[in-house]
């Protein structure tokens, strides 16, 4: 969740406590600025401060075992780690406005690189650990199906569409936001979905998607390690814009009719990963899907450095045959670099001094030789 913008709401307000108060408008202004942000914000983490909110758990019962994924087999593993659906990306600008400060920036967005896909190899690093079976949910007008999960022990990639005749509003999407943040839900959608217990990036098929279907990848980061992946769901009685934009008393009323269903998402098998150390002992956990390293441990990094994702400026995996899959590099204060790279599906660093990067195609953890974080080596365990 990014941090709430601070708004002068102090104690300058009650100065003389000896008469009635009057507050001020400049005061009023501020608490209805400070309490749409606060409830924006926890829109976005999908969370509320409201404690009367009606809580559904569903367990998930596959009614068939046939395949419906929207994408099987080899045109499933090209879309998700391949270039179908998508193309390299050269660094560039755009300009970006953000609502909440009312004004426009420019952002630099990273080069970014795609690989062809070998459909054997994918099917024997990960062909027994991808689940197919289908989950349909009915949110409001608009038909959810997950297609297709996989998962290591600490991320995971699920395929799935949202379908709604006339057209798709839930989410705001375009290929800038596939290269940002992802796909996002809008003001005028009357439901949120969550999947994961820790981050995501939603990734729009653009080529594949229609106006009344939208084709979607979702990677993700997770905190916890099972044979499942969590989902919740969550429906407002109104659109989320008018929730953001609601009083105290109207928010209220509307956490009070606000539902919420949790679904477990099951994956046949979790798939495997290894464990490669540096001299100092830290570790980095790696697998066909992702990468998570401690930045505490072996780096170099002070305290407060490891705890910064910043401060990790460049991932690369070395294979044998001496070729190299450069997931990310940057400049900071002790690493400079021509062109920032991000070949990463996702990123995210933890609540400790851990870092997560989700890769944007499939690692063969049996061709490593060796991993580089900033300038240390790591070697297997």
């Amino acid at each position: 969740m990014e941090n709430l913008e601070l708004f002068d709401i102090s104690i300058e307000e009650f100065d003389n406590m000896n008469e009635k108060h009057t507050f001020s408008k400049r005061y009023l202004q501020n608490k209805k600025r400070l309490m749409k942000n606060y409830r924006k914000s926890m829109l976005a983490s999908h969370k509320t401060r409201y404690v009367k909110v009606a809580v559904a758990f569903t367990v998930l019962v596959i009614a068939s075992p046939l395949i419906v994924n929207a994408a099987t087999n080899g045109e499933l593993f090209a879309r998700i780690w391949g270039t179908q659906g998508r193309s390299d990306v050269k660094t560039h600008e755009e300009v970006v406005y953000s609502e909440d400060k009312n004004k426009s920036f420019i952002a630099t967005y990273p080069q970014r690189e795609y690989e062809d896909i070998d459909e054997e190899k994918a099917k024997e690093l990960i062909g027994d650990q991808v689940t197919y079976e289908s989950m349909v949910q009915e949110i409001d007008g608009t038909t959810l199906t997950i297609c297709s999960a996989v998962r290591d022990r600490n991320a995971a990639v699920v395929e799935f569409t949202l379908e709604k005749e006339g057209g798709v509003d839930a989410l705001n999407y375009s290929q800038v936001d596939n290269e940002a943040k992802g796909a996002w839900f809008s003001d005028e959608a009357t439901f949120y979905i969550r999947i994961g217990d820790g981050g995501e990036h939603i990734f729009v098929d653009l080529s594949k998607s229609t106006e009344d279907k939208l084709y979607c990848y979702d990677y993700m980061t997770l905190d916890s390690v099972s044979n499942s992946i969590p989902m919740e769901i969550t429906e407002y009685p109104c659109t989320r814009g008018e929730y953001i934009n609601a009083n105290d008393e109207e928010g209220e009323e509307i956490a009070r009719n606000t539902v919420r269903k949790n679904i477990s998402i099951p994956v046949s098998e979790i798939v495997d990963s290894v464990e490669y150390i540096n001299p100092g002992g830290g570790v980095a956990e790696i697998s066909p899907l992702s990468i998570k390293l401690d930045m505490a441990v072996g780096l170099g990094l002070s305290d407060g450095e490891a705890y910064d994702p910043f401060s990790c400026y460049k991932v690369e995996i070395n294979y044998k045959d001496g070729s190299s899959y450069l997931v990310k590099e940057h400049s900071n204060s002790k690493h400079s670099c021509d062109v920032e790279i991000d070949n990463t599906s996702y990123a995210r660093g933890g609540l400790e001094t851990d870092m997560t990067y989700v890769f944007n195609r499939l690692v063969d953890v049996n061709e490593i030789s060796s991993i580089t974080i900033n300038d240390v080596e790591y070697a297997v365990k």
